[in-house]
């Protein structure tokens, strides 16, 4: 093989090795559209079973939602999963929170879980806590 052959053989492995990642700053990133408008059933460990309304905003890869008598909700699409974690306000007079992923399902809407404390006192202040919740797209 010719020097030539070798330098233009080598050129083109290092275009190739380029394309295959791109870590500019300013490239945009393609995360999975989680936004819209649901109605979400709720439940957990603590007794919660709840049917609320919910709007899911997404900026970028970053998602933000209050789940009415659950809590407020905040995450990152990563890869085809939400991953997030929700601050209990809705427990009165609980408090906490939790951390879960999310997926999308085959007809639009979202499944998820999350696990974590709810502290307090009263009846649904159950301490360790887990829970479950689909959103239908309306």
């Amino acid at each position: 093989m010719s020097a030539r052959t070798r330098s233009i053989a080598l050129v083109g492995l290092l275009v190739l090795v380029s394309c295959t990642s791109d870590t500019s700053p300013t490239s945009p990133l393609s995360c999975i559209p989680f936004t819209g408008q649901y109605t979400g059933v709720f439940t957990d460990s603590c007794g919660l079973s709840t049917t609320q309304d919910v709007t899911l905003f997404q900026s970028s890869c970053t998602v933000v939602a209050e789940f009415p008598g659950v809590g407020s909700l905040q995450g990152n699409v990563q890869g085809q999963t939400l991953v997030f974690a929700i601050g209990f306000f809705g427990f009165s007079p609980c408090g906490g929170s939790a951390s879960g992923t999310a997926s999308l399902t085959t007809s639009g809407g979202i499944t998820g879980s999350y696990s974590g404390q709810a502290t307090g006192t009263g009846a649904t202040c159950c301490g360790s806590v887990s829970g479950a919740f689909t959103l239908t797209r309306r």
